[in-house]
């Protein structure tokens, strides 16, 4: 059994922190890709996924009855860079594209503070 790749993030999509298991999932570290903008969920997201989470984000968390969501989603990954000796050079199929995308199931929950507002989301991941 795997260990979900857990996330937290602000209600607007910035990242806080996310687990190794994400870092692995997204392929590079959510320290290292921290730019002077913040990194922001959907910006992981395929098109069509991001669009996705945000009308099931809309549906939840103007609804305090309900909590979690279950789904899937395409996380995009960038190509992790080698920082072992360039003198081993990996083979074709063991780098990734420059650009690729992975297919995961996807659970989030909204946490709410004590008025009831929408303050955190914490998303698990799981490759399919």
């Amino acid at each position: 059994m795997g260990i979900p790749a857990s996330c937290l993030w602000r209600r607007t999509g910035e990242i806080y922190k996310g687990n190794r298991e994400f870092s692995e999932l997204r392929r590079r570290w959510i320290h290292d890709a921290r730019r002077k903008l913040p990194l922001c969920i959907y910006e992981l997201m395929a098109e069509e996924s991001a669009v996705n989470y945000w009308e099931k984000h809309d549906h939840v968390a103007f609804d305090s009855s309900q909590k979690a969501v279950l789904t899937s989603c395409v996380l995009r990954y960038k190509l992790l860079i080698n920082t072992q000796s360039q003198s081993q050079s990996p083979k074709k199929e063991d780098v990734p594209n420059e650009e690729g995308f992975i297919n995961c199931c996807f659970s989030f929950t909204i946490r709410r503070d004590k008025w009831g507002i929408p303050s955190m989301i914490v998303g698990n991941f799981i490759k399919c």
